[in-house]
C-alpha cells in the first residue's frame, strides 16, 4: 500500500526543516516523519515516499534522508528493504484521554439543563444480545431502557439510547424531560467510579434521520459511554449509552491543560 505523497507533504513541508535550527537536518526530518507515524497519519504497512522524493520535498540531500530513515528503522518504526522501499511497521493504537470523572458528569448535567428531551421509550426490558454481552447477563434479565432525543430552540440535536442495571422504573417518567438520567441514578443510589467513552463518526440511518429531521446518510457524531462501578477487584458495567449528535448543531469540545 503506497501513501498519497501529496497528502503527506501538504502545506509545503519544506518549512518543517530548517538550516537555522541547532538540531541536525536528519534529526529534524526523522522527528517530522516519526510524528506522522506515532499519531497514526502514516499507518502500519504504508510505504513512504522514496529517498529522492523526500529529499526534493524537504529540500535536503538524499544522505540526510537516508540517515533519518535509518534512525526510524533503529526505533522499529519502519522497515527498509532494497528494491521494496521503506514501510511503516509501527501499529498505532489510540490512547484514551484522561479526564476527571466529576467534571464529565457535571457536563452531562449541563447539557440536560440547557435542553429539553422527548421520551421515545422508557421501560424495563430484556435487552438484545449485544447489550447482554456488554453487561455479561442472560437474555432473560431486564434492564432499564431509556430512549430520548434532545432539542434546543425547537430543533433536535441528539438521539440517546441507554441501558442501565440496578435501576427501577421511576413513578413519573416525565422527570427525564428536563433533567439528566444521572441525577435520577444518583438519587436511586447508583454509584459510578469509572467511565469510558468512544467517539467516532457514522452516517445517519433512515430511522435516526427521521428522528433528527435530517437527510439519511448525514454525518453524525457517535459517542458510546460505558459507566462502571468498582466491586472488589472487578469493575461492573452499570450503564451503557449510545448518543448520536447532529454535527451541524452540536460540537464536543474539551479544554485540556498540561498537569
Amino acid at each position: 500500500m503506497t501513501i498519497n505523497i501529496g497528502a503527506l507533504l501538504s502545506g509545503n513541508r519544506r518549512t518543517d526543516i530548517s538550516h537555522n535550527l541547532p538540531a541536525p537536518l536528519y534529526y529534524q526530518l526523522c522527528n517530522v516523519i516519526k510524528n506522522y507515524i506515532l499519531d497514526g497519519t502514516l499507518r502500519f504497512g504504508e510505504k513512504l515516499p522514496s529517498e529522492a522524493e523526500l529529499a526534493d520535498s524537504f529540500n535536503v540531500s538524499r544522505i540526510t534522508v537516508k540517515r533519518a530513515l535509518n534512525e526510524l528503522a533503529l526505533e522499529d518504526l519502519v522497515k527498509r528493504a532494497r528494491g521494496r522501499g521503506t514501510h511503516v511497521i509501527y501499529k498505532y493504537t489510540p490512547k484514551p484521554v484522561q479526564a476527571p470523572l466529576l467534571s464529565m458528569l457535571e457536563e452531562i448535567d449541563s447539557i440536560a439543563s440547557n435542553s429539553t428531551a422527548k421520551i421515545i421509550e422508557c421501560e424495563m426490558l430484556n435487552p438484545p444480545s449485544n447489550i447482554c454481552a456488554e453487561f455479561s447477563i442472560t437474555d432473560n434479565t431486564s434492564l432499564f431502557h431509556l430512549v430520548r432525543k434532545r432539542e434546543r430552540a425547537g430543533v433536535f440535536f441528539g438521539y440517546f439510547d441507554s441501558w442501565s442495571a440496578g435501576v427501577l422504573m421511576p413513578t413519573n417518567t416525565d422527570i427525564f424531560i428536563d433533567q439528566s438520567r444521572h441525577q435520577y441514578f444518583r438519587e436511586s443510589g447508583m454509584r459510578v467510579t469509572h467511565v469510558k467513552q468512544t467517539i467516532s463518526a457514522i452516517a445517519a440511518t433512515d430511522f435516526i434521520a427521521a428522528h433528527l429531521s435530517i437527510v439519511p446518510g448525514s454525518p453524525l457524531l457517535s459517542l458510546v459511554r460505558r459507566s462502571y462501578y468498582q466491586e472488589g477487584k472487578d469493575e461492573v458495567l452499570v450503564d451503557h449509552l449510545l448518543a448520536l449528535y447532529n454535527t451541524e448543531l452540536f460540537q464536543y469540545q474539551m479544554d485540556l491543560k498540561l498537569d
